[in-house]
């Protein structure tokens, strides 16, 4: 794969790469179990990290990958694509703008029948999940009010998992994840003057309306306004959707790098652990605490 990216150095093990002076930042994209031992590996050997989500199973061992990176003074981004997407910074302002009220409940769902009993639902999907509904809530943190689940009778690892999140506005949140069955994978903010709807893919979107309300019962509704951003022009072969946006998330890490930046600004540390938290107290419906190496 390599070869045919027109890569023109490889390595025979992770040790060698992490030793290569050459290299800016290392893209931890293993597989997400692995995502905390080998952010480590790479910080302490002096790199700067892009993290593929989720960058950790618990939001005490993303602190510990955190942590090493303020230590050593490198730069650490946990790779949660979707807030590097131009239509998350415009979703941010139209609710900023009034245009839909004030902000009453969020409702996301990312299900697909692909990878139950090999990944956890809340690592692989769910993420997507907290983090919009953490972005419409103008990142506050909620309180995990609810859960319910489902376990792969063999792995023990989430299959699906629903949540119920209570904002300190007052507000709601209710996601939903699964790797054994679809979703239409869209996502809907709801507001005090009209809903905005982000339509399939909502974690990485090119596009959303909003429909504002009036009237007796809210039955007066306006034509909807649609909002459009066009996918770079890149082109070759991709596995997933709108996989020309992974430009936007590496423009924004490279613009970091230059500025001699330790953090995303569209993505820190503080919003990082806001979702990991979320994430955190709904799998500690069914998970022991996990232990923490110091």
């Amino acid at each position: 794969l390599g070869i045919d990216a027109g890569v023109t150095t490889l390595h025979s093990s992770y040790d060698d790469l992490v030793a290569d002076d050459s290299l800016d930042i290392v893209y931890v994209a293993t597989p997400s179990l692995r995502h905390v031992e080998d952010s480590l590996r790479c910080l302490e050997a002096g790199r700067a990290v892009l993290c593929e989500k989720s960058m950790a199973p618990s939001a005490a061992e993303a602190e510990r990958v955190l942590q090493c990176a303020r230590r050593q003074q490198l730069f650490f981004c946990h790779g949660v694509w979707s807030r590097f997407f131009p239509a998350m910074a415009d979703i941010r302002r139209v609710i900023d703008s009034g245009a839909i009220g004030e902000v009453r409940s969020v409702h996301c769902s990312f299900c697909q029948a692909d990878g139950a009993g090999a990944c956890s639902a809340t690592l692989e999907t769910g993420v997507y999940c907290a983090q919009f509904c953490l972005w419409a809530f103008g990142g506050a943190a909620p309180r995990v009010a609810g859960v319910t689940y489902a376990l792969h009778p063999e792995s023990q690892l989430d299959t699906h998992v629903s949540a119920l999140l209570q904002f300190p506005c007052g507000g709601v949140g209710t996601i939903e994840c699964s790797l054994g069955h679809a979703s239409p994978r869209e996502a809907t903010i709801c507001g005090t003057k009209g809903v905005l709807r982000v339509p399939y893919p909502f974690w990485c979107p090119t596009e959303f309306s909003v429909q504002t309300m009036s009237g007796p019962a809210s039955q007066q509704w306006s034509e909807p306004q649609t909002y459009r951003t066009a996918l770079p022009e890149i082109g070759g072969d991709f596995n997933f959707v709108n996989s020309q946006g992974l430009a936007y998330e590496a423009s924004e890490i490279t613009r970091c790098l230059r500025s001699g930046l330790l953090e995303a600004p569209a993505f820190d540390s503080e919003a990082c652990l806001r979702v990991m938290q979320v994430i955190t107290d709904i799998r500690a419906h069914w998970l022991p605490p996990t232990p923490v190496v110091s």
